[in-house]
């Protein structure tokens, strides 16, 4: 049969072209037979690609080569531009065919060794060989041709872009075959499959999303719920401790007067029936009696608003950290102090930290506790600020007045010499049952004076403290604190001009509405500072035990 009369089949072979009546040739390179062959010249393995292969230290690659001086990626081999090229995939050690240095990539020139890096391994590269050799040549020449048998349809190659658009167009053109149409059928029922486990995944993730939100917003509307429960409570509880104070302010006056008038009747030798006695005394007993029950109710009432705020507490997404910590412990303090610990302004806390730190750069805290210690004075504050229903962290107050030196004089002021370790004024011990003596307004020592005895000044310090309390100051342990230093009448006129709700007469809104001298602004601050550090003195570097670790409220 003469040349030019050769016809070929549709049907080639594998490695051959394939051509359909649309006039794309997909054209399929010739398959690789590879060799990997060690530094002693021995074939390690052997591979076939009919595609691109790559070759590498990596467990992903192609082929797998163990050896330290090559690299994760080495090299890759793949069709292109009508040939097989090889790139350096930029090796460590290089890449070599022939003793020459392969830079980025280079056309294979088959068969072929390919030296990877500087390990003495080798790849030889070879194309796969076939039965129909002949039929093989002709097909590489008429790839560029027109067919003899689809004269016409006349052949062409086209672009990768130019087959991928007509493979993917959303309608078939009219001049596609059968081939072409097998292969863009398979392409559409992937993309199906692929669309619908999309969908399901989208759907899962949507559904996770609206789960989460949801979460979160039920999170957020119980966190506001229990916040709101709390500090609802906390003012009643405020209300309650005031009218306590003030209920205990009004016995013990009455106790004073039924027991002076006893004295004038003994005295006097008054006549009185002895039932309006006994009905005075009745009346005291059930005032006394009804008291313990609200301290009861308080108690309760306090347990309860703790439930409250562990349970807001626990809403919120927190992590431990040494500053979650130490805020844990300002909020505690400003709930016993009579300071609501879910609306602590964040520049309360940071100022308190600033003193914390002050009390850090001094050795003054540590002495001061080593001698309250020492003296055993401790349980005598203690004892006393129970007795009158106080918050106990005002164990602090003469710590910041005196380092409770109880032999301590103050400098000579317009209103008089404070002395003893609460640095009590002469009149204002006289009116808490104090006598001071004749050198009262002296700065002196003087042994007459009621205040140098701890146990005496304790009692006047503690009931004046409790007076404030109880009036004006609304049961806020930090106006207190302002008022025994700057002066309660002072302090008290500037909180009857704030507005009539506990909510509003507060530390923190007391500030913002007026300027505090900084000497009484530092005093509140260093007394609060130093309970928080007294809560955990190991933890802020000090080496004395806790003062209120076995003090029951």
């Amino acid at each position: 049969m003469n040349d030019d009369k050769t016809v070929i089949k549709p049907t080639l072979s594998a490695n051959a072209a394939v051509v359909d009546e649309d006039r794309t040739v997909i054209f399929k390179p010739d398959a690789l037979n590879v060799s990997l062959v060690g530094s002693q010249g021995e074939t390690i393995a052997t591979y076939s690609f009919s595609g691109r292969f790559t070759a590498g230290r990596s467990l992903d690659n192609s082929i797998v080569i163990k050896s330290d001086v090559v690299s994760r990626h080495h090299l890759e081999v793949k069709w292109e531009n009508g040939g097989w090229w090889i790139f350096n995939l930029q090796s460590a050690n290089g890449l070599y065919i022939n003793g020459r240095l392969i830079q980025q990539k280079e056309k294979l020139n088959l068969p072929c060794s390919v030296a990877v890096g500087l390990s003495g391994i080798q790849l030889k590269i070879q194309l796969a060989k076939h039965a129909e050799n002949a039929d093989q040549t002709q097909v590489k020449v008429l790839l560029a041709e027109p067919l003899p048998v689809e004269k016409s349809h006349a052949a062409r190659n086209l672009s990768q872009d130019h087959i991928k658009a007509r493979l993917l167009a959303e309608e078939a053109a009219d001049d596609m075959g059968d081939y072409t149409l097998m292969v863009r059928k398979l392409i559409h029922e992937d993309r199906v499959v692929r669309k619908k486990g999309y969908k399901k995944i989208i759907g899962v993730l949507g559904s996770l999303f609206l789960l989460s939100a949801g979460l979160v917003a039920y999170q957020q509307i119980a966190l506001n719920n229990a916040r709101t429960l709390a500090i609802d409570m906390f003012y009643d509880i405020k209300m309650l401790e005031v009218g306590l104070s003030q209920a205990d302010i009004r016995l013990e006056e009455s106790a004073e007067t039924l027991e002076k008038t006893l004295r004038a009747i003994s005295t006097e030798k008054l006549r009185i029936e002895q039932e309006q006695l006994k009905l005075e005394q009745e009346k005291l007993a059930a005032e006394r009696k009804r008291m313990l029950q609200d301290r009861e109710r308080l108690a309760n009432m306090k347990a309860k608003y703790r439930q409250y705020v562990e349970e807001a507490n626990s809403l919120r997404l927190r992590f431990p950290t040494k500053a979650q910590y130490e805020e844990e412990l300002i909020a505690k303090v400003a709930r016993e102090l009579g300071e609501s610990e879910l609306e602590l302004p964040e520049d309360f806390v940071l100022e308190v930290r600033k003193y914390i730190q002050y009390w850090q750069s001094s050795s003054r805290i540590q002495n001061a506790i080593e001698t309250l210690e020492k003296n055993s004075l401790l349980p005598i504050v203690i004892n006393t600020l129970k007795k009158h229903g106080m918050p106990l962290y005002f164990i602090y107050l003469p710590l910041q007045e005196s380092n409770y030196d109880t032999y301590a004089i103050g400098p000579e002021t317009k209103y008089g010499v404070a002395k003893g370790a609460w640095q009590l004024l002469a009149s204002t011990a006289q009116q808490y049952g104090v006598e001071p003596g004749p050198l009262a307004n002296v700065p002196e020592y003087d042994e007459l004076d009621g205040r140098f005895d701890f146990n005496q000044a304790t009692q006047a310090g503690i009931k004046y403290l409790r007076y404030i309390y109880s009036t004006e100051a609304q049961a806020s342990g930090l106006l207190v604190m302002a008022s025994y230093n700057y002066g309660d009448n002072r302090v008290k006129g500037m909180i009857n001009r704030m507005p009539d709700n506990p909510r509003e007469k507060n530390f923190w809104k007391f500030l913002q509405q007026y300027e505090l001298p900084k000497e009484t602004k530092d005093y509140v601050f260093y007394i609060f500072s130093a309970a928080v550090i007294g809560e955990d003195p190991q933890h802020f570097g000090f080496k004395f035990n806790p003062p209120l670790f076995n003090a029951s409220p």
